[in-house]
């Protein structure tokens, strides 16, 4: 196991903890994905592109709204129905089952 150092600014690696910890994962874990993720992809498993100017960049203040925000979108698309059907009479039942 080898042990990587390098220097990255305070404020964003605090940004990047609260995000990992947020799905209940440490940094170091994080990293050991994208690095893993790198050597399949044979580079970045994303796109690297200029950044756009005019879109703000992610304001550490917002992290506990998105993250809010995120866990309500996801409970109420849990609560929808699965599967729905019109029966041969013509009646919407949001059901699983028929």
């Amino acid at each position: 196991m080898s042990v990587i150092t390098f220097r990255f600014n305070d404020k964003k690696k605090k940004q990047a903890e609260l995000i990992a910890e947020s799905i209940g994962l440490p940094l170091s874990s994080v990293l050991n994905v994208l690095l893993n993720r790198f050597i399949v992809e044979k580079g970045f498993p994303f796109s690297v592109n200029a950044p756009d100017v005019s879109f703000p960049v992610f304001d550490s203040n917002d992290l506990e709204k998105s993250v809010a925000a995120a866990i309500t979108e996801r409970d109420s698309e849990s609560q929808r129905p699965r599967s729905a059907y019109i029966d041969s009479e013509g009646v919407y039942h949001p059901s699983e089952t028929r």
